[in-house]
């Protein structure tokens, strides 16, 4: 199945918020860490995980981030 999962991060530091979108396959999506600064805290939420058509197929393929 195909998924695209939407979380918001709030970074404690600057009080910056992102919205981070993670296309993926299957139902357990993993955060990824590579995002994080040393020394910085962050409040995460997950916004939604939903079911995707198969219009997005090349987006979950590779994993696709979206970082807004």
């Amino acid at each position: 199945m195909l998924y695209k999962t939407i979380w918001l991060i709030e970074d404690s530091e600057d009080n910056t918020k992102t919205k981070f979108t993670y296309y993926h396959f299957g139902k357990e999506p993993r955060f990824p860490t590579w995002y994080f600064e040393a020394q910085h805290v962050y409040t995460i939420e997950m916004l939604w995980n939903v079911k995707l058509v198969c219009s997005c197929f090349f987006k979950c393929l590779f994993h696709e981030y979206v970082i807004e």
